[in-house]
């Protein structure tokens, strides 16, 4: 659609402003095309300064969930991935699942969600999902057999402590593998799923779910004591999942025994 490209321009141009006269003459649109696109970005929450001889530039995203975003804050050379970006859905991983039952669904992808309705963590616990939080599947094409379905888990939940790292000084912690703490609570889990092949009946494909309080206002109840939102770091939502993929592929595309391990045990508590 135009106004995803023209959001993706205004990513890419940063404070720069772009003209609309330029776009038009790119995309091979009327100047009316271009303003029409912008309006619309506007009307979905994106905070867009329009400067006379000057053009348009992307003040704020307001943590509006876009694949368009998130792409372009990938590293280059993954910016093929597919990226599904929705409003609401049961669970990312039981997307990702359902995609890869089509035949056109089977390679790598990312599955993004502003709230799942009924998020999972290990063991068939419920994941509590509202929007506010990033929740997201990364579907993982295998090239051979796997040696340690654990050392998936492992390598994303190092993927996510490096990613918030990037951007903080946030003292966080690994736990029980999967689980994501800050300040001695629960800031988000990863869920590691794998999928076999119909026909061979071998694992071909692993989904690595992940879940993270990342502007979560309140809790349950039964959790409040013990889950913690993120939101106090300031992370933008779409560059964070975006540089959790970045940390997470080049982890995946490594030898399981290699790399990440001393890190892995840096970040681990069992209390």
């Amino acid at each position: 659609m135009l106004k995803d490209m023209i959001l993706g321009e205004l990513i890419e141009n940063g404070d720069t402003a772009i003209s609309g006269q330029s776009l038009a003459e790119k995309y091979g649109v009327s100047r009316n095309a271009i303003w029409k696109a912008v309006k619309a970005l506007k009307e979905e929450g994106y905070e867009i300064s329009s400067v006379t001889n000057k053009g348009y530039r992307l003040v704020s995203d307001n943590n509006i969930l876009s694949g368009q975003a998130i792409r372009m804050a990938l590293y280059p050379d993954y910016r093929d991935i597919r990226i599904f970006a929705l409003d609401s859905i049961d669970s990312t991983n039981n997307e990702a699942k359902r995609r890869l039952a089509d035949d056109n669904e089977t390679g790598n992808m990312l599955i993004v969600a502003e709230e799942q309705k009924q998020g999972r963590g290990r063991y068939g616990k419920s994941f509590y999902s509202p929007r506010g939080g990033i929740y997201m599947s990364l579907v993982f094409k295998l090239s051979g057999a796997i040696s340690e379905p654990k050392n998936f888990t492992k390598k994303a939940a190092v993927a996510v402590v490096r990613a918030i790292k990037n951007n903080t000084d946030a003292d966080l912690e690994i736990r029980g593998i999967n689980d994501i703490y800050y300040k001695g609570k629960k800031a988000g889990g990863i869920l590691t799923e794998a999928v076999a092949g119909l026909e061979t009946g071998c694992i071909e494909h692993v989904i690595v779910g992940i879940g993270l309080n990342l502007f979560t206002t309140s809790f349950p109840e039964e959790i409040s004591g013990r889950a913690i939102s993120l939101m106090e770091l300031n992370l933008s939502k779409n560059n964070l999942i975006a540089q959790i993929i970045n940390e997470i592929i080049p982890l995946y595309e490594m030898c399981d025994d290699m790399g990440y391990v001393d890190e892995y045990e840096k970040y681990l508590c069992n209390k």
